[in-house]
């Protein structure tokens, strides 16, 4: 299991706290969470590498992502507005790496919290 930590929050957001759960499910390597939670069409893309656009393809990226299964994981913050969301922070993978991250969320309409398009930027840092 990663450490992890995300910043206190007025704990008034479904949708934040929906957040706080996927991003420790990836963390803690719980596909069946990240799954059960994204479209069929999810659109995701990670910034300066590739777009996926169907549940299959994130299934297979997401396994081979620095973000899947971390040592520790920091969320800074995560906002949420509409049917849109961020959440921002630090990874330290099994490998000893650090990467500072930023996920921006669409969700399928305005309730629920099944994600439709995921669009990431992932830094490595030195």
């Amino acid at each position: 299991m990663a450490k992890i930590t995300v910043k206190a929050d007025c704990g008034n957001s479904p949708r934040k706290e929906f957040l706080k759960q996927f991003h420790t499910a990836m963390a803690n390597g719980n596909l069946n969470f990240l799954m059960d939670n994204i479209s069929d069409t999810i659109h995701w893309e990670i910034v300066g590498t590739q777009t996926l656009t169907h549940k299959e393809a994130f299934e297979k990226q997401i396994l081979k992502s620095p973000l899947w299964q971390v040592k520790e994981l920091v969320v800074d913050a995560i906002i949420t507005h509409g049917n849109e969301a961020s959440a921002n922070g630090r990874v330290l993978t099994a490998a000893g790496k650090t990467f500072a991250f930023c996920n921006v969320y669409k969700f399928k309409g305005f309730k629920g919290t099944i994600l439709n398009a995921i669009q990431t930027y992932l830094i490595k840092e030195q």
